[in-house]
């Protein structure tokens, strides 16, 4: 699938990564109602303070925008460690590889990391299963949002 591009965000990019997000998290929204955290209801002010953050990255299919990703970088230990947050693609974009695509490419792109992190919804199988099948493993940290939902922290070294 070359036809995959992570392509750096500019703050003129807030809008369409704005309705990016929300058209690709709105049905984890409408399933759990997490009116706290989902990035369903940010705001753009919130997505331009990401993009200032510098490795916010639209993907795109061929020159299409279809969503995007943030990699951000810690230090722990002497040790590099790359958080993921958020993922999203569109749904219509869904169950075609792409999101596999991108995460080799961030792998490949980042590789001065000794480890990567992320969260993700524990009662949502199906995004487990993608992390995992990309050798993702869970912590144990686990995070209640409400009674329907479950944020969960996975590693990979």
């Amino acid at each position: 699938m070359d036809n995959i591009s992570l392509v750096k965000c500019t703050c003129e990019d807030a809008e369409l990564l704005h309705k990016l997000q929300r058209e690709s998290f709105m049905p984890l929204y409408e399933r759990y109602r997490d009116d706290e955290t989902d990035p369903a209801i940010e705001s753009v002010e919130r997505i331009k303070e990401k993009i200032a953050d510098p490795d916010f990255l639209m993907i795109c299919s061929d020159d299409t925008a279809v969503g995007g990703v943030r990699v951000r970088r810690f230090e722990e230990n002497g040790k590099v460690i790359r958080n993921i947050s958020p993922l999203f693609i569109l749904p219509s974009y869904c169950d075609r590889g792409i999101g596999t695509v991108v995460m080799e490419k961030l792998f490949s792109l980042y590789d001065d990391a000794d480890k990567w992190s992320l969260a993700t919804i524990k009662q949502d199988a199906r995004n487990c299963h993608f992390y995992e099948k990309l050798g993702f493993v869970r912590t144990g940290t686990s995070t209640v949002i409400n009674d329907r939902m479950t944020i969960i922290g996975f590693e990979k070294i």
